[in-house]
């Protein structure tokens, strides 16, 4: 899926093609999604140590809770939404929110 981050501390927009990529900014950055596949990069994430398994699970639910609340302000295609369909499938069955996806309509 392509997708573009564009930093407000400066540097170049950064552009992922595949849904790895995509949950690594995730999990690294604080996000604002300004557009169907462009998202505005607020600041880095601090941990305290490692990132734990955790950790991941809840900022991808709490990504997928501000995805699904912007989900009417955005204009998206039928590829679009089955690209983000498929990067929350993959990634919620790998964190176990899979269940949660579906009772909630995220996927």
């Amino acid at each position: 899926m392509y997708t573009q981050f564009i930093y407000k501390i400066g540097g170049n927009p950064y552009i992922t093609t595949n849904n790895d990529n995509l949950f690594k900014m995730i999990i690294k950055y604080h996000l604002s999604q300004f557009d169907c596949k462009s998202f505005a990069v607020l600041s880095r994430r601090e941990f305290h140590g490692r990132k734990t398994y955790e950790d991941k699970k809840i900022l991808l639910q709490a990504f997928a809770q501000d995805w699904q609340l912007k989900n009417p302000e955005m204009f998206y295609s039928w590829q679009d939404l089955s690209d983000w369909g498929a990067f929350f499938e993959e990634y919620g069955k790998k964190y176990g929110l899979l269940r949660e996806f579906r009772e909630n309509g995220i996927i």
